[in-house]
């Protein structure tokens, strides 16, 4: 017998609301800790979401391009204020921690990053995003979730993906269920319960799934091993001195997750406010002061603690925007936006081609890069697995790992 999520979240509701204590949990996942293998490979992928469709054009600014002035007379970013890059392109001025990355060889952009027939939903692309379909395909299971599903084995912990939110993304969805979601690693795990604090009803729960009981038996194996991994979290939280995170130390909980030797391949962390339909120039020059530090800090961070080498981080937004501004000072719902890539294991530079700011797709860019090819040459050169299997396609890969 199969038990499904929905089956196994019902099942687990009633057992919290019975008042499952820890205590026993915990000794009976000791004596099991030995069959819950964890990853061999020290690689950790960093993945950051910038929600809301971040404006590409005000990102890496084609201010070489006059088409850029003439559709946005009121947004277009001066070019003498501007971090420039080579002739065409150059940084908002807000970015200088990724502008120093940049210079060091530690930050690669993939420019003009989509797919085909692209929706300018929030919901539905980021859905594309986290699940790496088609547009007209719906998929359930996330890229990450089928990569855990496809590497683990089935002995992965759960906390080999871990979302520094309250809660887990879609692009960890899988059939076996790895990835966590938290704020508070430190208070990670079962909440102590005022009834059967001994082993008495929990050997009932056993004997029960010891025999022909399949649902029984996967909640078992599943508490077991949730009770572990609570406990290995807030091990790697009080190593890594991680305090509660909140939207502006996300990363710094991760760094701290990392420095404690948590065993989790994948971070995912987000951030919200780049659906800049009015009032975009300090609005979107704000954000990207605050995640172009935040981004360097973190890297900072990992060469400080000496993790820097094992560690790659990917920034996406599941949209850019229109390439001319609107009448309230603001860009609507676009298409394809750059991709950043950070790290010492990267190649680093500009990627991809510039969309063309005059052949348009009804006033939107044409993607030069699929995202899918993205994900493919992290997963087939940072973590060496077969993309095919996960992607369910066989995307071209790009030279952006080292």
């Amino acid at each position: 017998m199969r038990s499904t999520r929905r089956e196994f979240m019902q099942q687990l509701a009633v057992f919290s609301a019975m008042g499952f204590a820890p205590q026993f949990v915990a000794r009976a996942a000791a004596a099991e800790a030995n069959a819950i293998q964890g990853f061999k490979d020290d690689r950790v992928l960093v993945v950051v979401q910038l929600g809301g469709g971040n404006d590409g054009l005000n990102t890496v600014v084609p201010y070489g391009d006059d088409e850029y002035y003439r559709a946005r007379p009121k947004l277009g970013l001066k070019a003498d204020s501007l971090l420039r890059i080579d002739d065409y392109v150059a940084m908002n001025s807000s970015m200088t921690g990724m502008k120093d990355l940049y210079d060091n060889g530690k930050l690669a952009i993939i420019q003009g990053s989509g797919y085909p027939n692209p929706d300018r939903s929030h919901f539905r692309s980021m859905e594309i995003w986290h699940t790496a379909s088609d547009s007209d395909e719906f998929m359930s299971r996330g890229w990450i979730g089928r990569y855990f599903d496809n590497q683990c084995s089935g002995s992965a912990r759960p906390q080999a993906g871990m979302a520094i939110d309250s809660e887990r993304p879609q692009a960890f969805e899988g059939e076996r269920g790895f990835g966590i979601a938290t704020t508070t690693p430190k208070e990670f795990g079962w909440d102590r319960g005022e009834l059967f604090q001994d082993d008495t009803l929990f050997t009932k729960m056993n004997a029960a799934a010891g025999s022909a009981n399949g649902t029984l038996d996967f909640l078992r194996h599943t508490t077991l091993n949730a009770s572990t991994s609570s406990e290995q979290v807030r091990m790697a939280a009080d190593k890594g001195k991680v305090h509660a995170a909140n939207r502006y130390n996300q990363l710094d909980t991760v760094a701290g997750l990392i420095r404690g030797g948590l065993e989790t391949r994948v971070y995912y962390v987000s951030t919200s406010g780049f659906d800049t339909h009015a009032g975009q120039l300090a609005a979107h020059g704000n954000l990207w002061s605050r995640v172009s530090k935040a981004l360097a800090d973190f890297q900072a961070q990992l060469e400080k603690d000496g993790t820097a080498d094992r560690v790659t981080t990917l920034v996406f937004s599941e949209f850019g925007r229109r390439v001319g501004e609107n009448a309230s000072g603001g860009t609507d719902h676009g298409t394809a936006a750059p991709v950043f890539l950070m790290g010492k294991g990267i190649r680093p530079g500009l990627h991809g081609k510039a969309p063309s700011l005059t052949d348009l797709d009804h006033g939107d860019l044409k993607f030069t890069t699929d995202f899918r090819s993205i994900y493919a040459s992290v997963l087939e050169n940072w973590f060496e697995a077969d993309s095919k299997t996960i992607l369910g396609h066989q995307f071209d890969t790009l030279p952006i790992i080292a």
